[in-house]
C-alpha cells in the first residue's frame, strides 16, 4: 500500500517543478525526490552495488545537479552515475533519449560488419551447399513481451521454410546479432537448441537465478513456459552439429544465444570475441515516462560458468568477414571445414 501511495505521488510530481528548495544544493524538491528515487533503485538492484562508497556517490551527484530545477536538467547525472557503479550495459530513458556510459575500449574496425549492420538485416535462411543450413540471426528492437511468441514463430517458421531435403548441420550466424530480446531469440531456435537446460542468470557469487530451459521445444523460466510456438516441420536430429559465428558487435542478447550453446554437444563457435555485454538488465519506471535500465545480474552456460566480460571464440578468426559470398568469407569457410568432419 505504501509503495502505490508514494508512486501516486511522484507522478503528481512529473511534468513541473517545486518552487521551494528546502536543501544546500539549490535542488528544486521535486527535482530532488526524483534523483533520490533513481538513486535508490541503483542502490537497490545495481550488480555491483557492494563496491560502491553510497553516501559519498550520493553527494557527488547532488553536487553534480546543484541548481537543478527541471528533471531534464538532471540527465548529465546519469552517465556518471552508471560510470560510477561500472555498469555500460544500463541507461536512463528520458524523452525517448538514452543516457548511460560507454565503457573506454578501442574503436571497432570491421567494415564488413559494420556495413551490414547499416543495411538492418532480417533473419536470413538458406542452404550452403547439399547438406548444411545457415541462419543469420539478427539483433531485434522489441523488447516487450507481447509480440514474443509471434516473433519467435517468425524465425522457426523461417528455418522450416528451407526447401530441399533436411539438412545435416548447422550455421549460426550471430555476426550482426547486436541484441534486444532474448526470449523470441531462444525459443524460436528451440528445436536447434535441443531440449534441456541452456543457461541462465546469477548475480555474483550467489546460487544461479532463474534457468533458461527447452522443453520440447519451447523456452521456460525454471518452470515457467515463456513461449508456445508450433512446429511446421520435422525437428532436426538431437544434437545436430552446428557452427556459432561471432562478432566484435555480437552483443547482450546475441552473446545470450552464444552462451546458451556453449557445452552443447558437436557444437563449435568461430570468429571474433564479443563485444561484452555479458549482463541481464531490468526496467525500472521514474515519473513522467521516463526509466532505469539497470544491469543486475551475469548470464551464465549451462555448465554454470558465468560471463563477466567477453564470450571468446573456440576458433579466433579477426576480419574476413564476407556477406554476400560466402566462399570468400572465412568465418564461414571456416566452420564448414569443421562441420564436414562432425556430420
Amino acid at each position: 500500500m505504501q509503495r502505490n501511495v508514494l508512486a501516486g505521488l511522484f507522478f503528481l510530481l512529473a511534468g513541473h517543478s517545486a518552487a521551494a528548495q528546502h536543501n544546500s544544493y539549490n535542488i528544486t524538491d521535486s527535482v530532488k525526490v526524483y534523483l533520490d528515487k533513481s538513486l535508490d533503485l541503483l542502490q537497490q538492484h545495481a550488480l555491483h552495488r557492494a563496491r560502491v562508497d553510497w553516501p559519498k556517490l550520493r553527494e557527488a551527484a547532488y553536487t553534480r545537479a546543484a541548481g537543478a530545477t527541471t528533471y531534464e536538467a538532471l540527465t548529465p547525472v546519469y552517465p556518471f552515475l552508471f560510470e560510477q557503479i561500472d555498469d555500460h550495459h544500463g541507461w536512463y530513458s528520458f524523452k525517448g533519449k538514452k543516457y548511460g556510459w560507454q565503457k573506454p575500449a578501442a574503436a571497432y574496425t570491421n567494415t564488413a560488419v559494420l556495413d551490414e549492420l547499416k543495411k538492418k538485416p532480417g533473419v536470413r535462411v538458406r542452404r550452403v551447399g547439399k547438406n548444411v543450413g545457415y541462419i543469420l540471426l539478427p539483433g531485434n528492437s522489441d523488447f516487450g513481451m507481447s509480440r514474443l511468441n509471434e516473433n519467435a514463430q517468425a524465425i522457426r517458421d523461417s528455418i522450416c521454410a528451407l526447401p530441399g531435403k533436411p539438412v545435416k548441420s548447422w550455421i549460426i550466424d550471430l555476426r550482426l546479432n547486436t541484441g534486444g530480446n532474448m526470449y523470441p531469440m531462444l525459443a524460436g531456435l528451440g528445436t536447434l537448441l535441443g531440449d534441456g537446460t541452456l543457461g541462465g542468470f546469477v548475480e555474483g557469487s550467489a546460487a544461479p537465478g532463474p534457468m533458461w530451459i527447452i522443453r520440447q521445444g519451447n523456452l521456460f523460466l525454471d518452470t515457467t513456459r515463456v513461449s508456445k510456438v508450433q512446429d511446421k516441420c520435422r525437428s532436426p536430429r538431437p544434437n545436430v552439429p552446428i557452427a556459432v559465428l561471432l562478432s566484435g558487435r555480437t552483443a547482450s542478447a546475441g552473446e545470450v544465444v552464444a552462451i546458451s550453446l556453449v557445452g552443447r554437444p558437436n557444437t563449435r563457435s568461430f570468429g571474433e570475441p564479443s563485444a561484452g555485454y555479458t549482463t541481464a538488465n531490468d526496467g525500472h519506471k521514474l515519473p513522467g515516462g521516463a526509466g532505469l535500465t539497470i544491469a543486475e545480474s551475469y548470464e551464465v552456460d549451462r555448465n554454470g560458468k558465468a560471463y563477466t566480460d567477453q564470450l571468446r571464440p573456440d576458433v579466433e578468426i579477426i576480419g574476413g568477414d564476407n556477406f554476400a559470398t560466402f566462399a570468400a568469407d572465412q568465418k564461414i569457410q571456416a566452420a564448414l571445414k569443421w562441420l564436414k568432419k562432425v556430420r
